[in-house]
């Protein structure tokens, strides 16, 4: 699908990555188009998939969640489907992960993890550990320092 999107659709969802609150006015001045055009395009874009949302990208510290973790699952008898369905639905239902993944490798899973501080990391961990019966182990890592993040997608040769 991604054979559809000229160099117009990519510069559009290149700037809005970048800041998705720029006006159809502002967006059309940048690729030449009519507010009209940009707005047909982003329909489009919407439509075929291109954009799952919109959402706002919040400050942690600011908000008070200073710490944030990686845990390094294992499953007992590893990705056996009734442990993955029991990890969904734990995931759905602890506010503090803000992602995660099925991986390759010497673990099962990784789970991004944002909390205030190591109280309520222990607090989470403990919720998580009787919330369901699939985690055999979690490693936490706590991130030290954040080089990169956010998720923007490289769409030069899209």
């Amino acid at each position: 699908m991604s054979s559809q999107l000229d160099e117009i659709d990519r510069t559009l969802l290149t700037l809005l990555q970048d800041d998705a609150s720029t006006s159809h006015a502002d967006l059309a001045q940048r690729v030449g188009l009519s507010a009209t055009g940009v707005h047909k395009r982003l329909k489009h874009l919407r439509q075929g998939g291109y954009i799952k949302k919109v959402t706002a990208v919040l400050d942690r510290s600011k908000l008070g969640l200073d710490l944030l973790c990686i845990l390094k699952v294992t499953f007992r008898g590893n990705l056996q489907p009734d442990n993955l369905a029991e990890l969904q639905r734990c995931i759905q239902a602890l506010p503090e992960i803000l992602e995660c993944y099925t991986v390759t490798g010497s673990s099962d899973a990784i789970i991004k993890v944002a909390v205030r501080d190591h109280v309520a990391l222990r607090d989470f961990l403990h919720r998580l550990s009787t919330q369901q019966q699939a985690i055999e182990r979690a490693e936490t890592c706590i991130v030290l320092q954040e080089l990169k993040e956010g998720g923007e997608l490289p769409l030069g040769n899209a």
